[in-house]
């Protein structure tokens, strides 16, 4: 089969050790880009923690899309403006937020377009705007922003964050998506949003037809464009659930250039 976009997540999928891409899958991003074919590069980062990685691949000025915030905002490639954006009122995630504060130990980050919001600049927050090339604004809750929010995060021990879903679940009901990105990481987006959506989305904006897609991931936020692709691929390091539902496992994992292996198997 032709397969004419390949949509990829980047931490546990494309990056080794969440840092860089490495020579083997970005030689074989670049040959499945000289074929025509659209390499879209599909993560919960914010775009500021994106475009060093666009640029190393020689993608930005190029046609095509990046889709960050698992879905809650899509960029165009030529320009790299935003054209998706889907936000919440900050104050629908107050109550959360001041629930998710009074239980402790607990980090809270807010995302909207370029802005990176966070309630304290501990060393794990200096050491991410380091890494993703961003400069944090410090709020004490999150409708101290004058906008919406594309994204929140909550980071800390899973047993809190089971508390802070439950809750959030309870009384925001059907307003938001709620799903972990990692084991200490739960992630907040509008109803409706998510990495399978944007797949669909953005291969429609580019006249693909989903059948010619294949998506590429490893954790559970992975998981609605895994089953929503044409072809849908889990990294072997990817979490059981996601594996189980996937066409096609990888036998290479993120640090043996998985992505490489699916190019090279199913493009190339």
């Amino acid at each position: 089969m032709g397969y004419k976009m390949v949509f990829s997540d980047m931490d546990g999928t494309l990056l080794w050790k969440g840092v860089r891409i490495s020579v083997e899958n970005s030689t074989a991003i670049r040959k499945a880009v000289d074929k025509g074919v659209d390499f879209v590069i599909c993560t919960g980062r914010g775009v500021f923690g994106v475009e060093k990685h666009l640029e190393e691949l020689g993608l930005i000025g190029k046609k095509g899309y990046v889709i960050c915030q698992n879905g809650a905002a899509v960029y165009d490639l030529k320009d790299m403006k935003l054209v998706i954006k889907e936000s919440f009122s900050t104050e629908m995630l107050k109550p959360v937020a001041d629930f998710a504060r009074s239980l402790g130990g607990l980090e809270l980050f807010y995302y909207d377009d370029r802005n990176f919001m966070c309630e304290g600049l501990t060393d794990v927050v200096a050491e991410y705007c380091k890494v993703m090339r961003t400069k944090p604004r410090l709020v004490n809750c999150p409708t101290e922003y004058e906008g919406e929010l594309t994204k929140c995060l909550f980071s800390g021990p899973r047993e809190k964050l089971e508390k802070v879903k439950a809750y959030a679940e309870e009384i925001l009901g059907n307003q938001v998506n709620l799903f972990y990105s990692a084991e200490t990481y739960l992630e907040f987006v509008k109803k409706g949003i998510s990495k399978g959506n944007a797949l669909e989305a953005t291969a429609k904006q580019a006249g693909v037809d989903i059948k010619d897609t294949i998506a590429i991931g490893d954790g559970d936020n992975d998981l609605s464009m895994i089953l929503k692709a044409g072809l849908g691929v889990a990294m072997i390091n990817g979490e059981e659930h996601v594996k189980a539902a996937a066409d096609y496992i990888t036998e290479r994992n993120a640090e043996e250039n998985g992505v490489a292996e699916v190019i090279e198997k199913f493009i190339l």
